[in-house]
């Protein structure tokens, strides 16, 4: 199974919370494994008018998972695969 993506979005010049959500991707590195893209967004991206009053946001293989923020346990939760449910277990 492939590792998970995380694109961590965020603005050129950084912000407080985007500080804060990246300290809390930083520690769930830690925990699970999954690759790790930074994007840094500016006026006039294609992807400034999208997220520009959101960000952080944090995606998870292509699909939006958090703005703003997030925890280290939030996104751990998130990136870890559901066991599959068994009726014989």
């Amino acid at each position: 199974m492939p590792k998970p993506v995380v694109q961590f979005i965020t603005k050129e010049g950084g912000c407080g919370l985007c500080d804060d959500a990246f300290e809390e991707v930083q520690s769930a590195m830690d925990y699970v494994d999954f690759d790790l893209e930074i994007v840094k967004i500016r006026l006039g991206d294609e992807l400034w008018n999208k997220y520009w009053d959101k960000i952080p946001v944090i995606m998870i293989n292509g699909k939006e998972a958090f703005q703003h923020r997030t925890t280290r346990d939030m996104l751990i939760r998130k990136l870890k695969p559901k066991p599959a449910w068994k009726f014989w277990a």
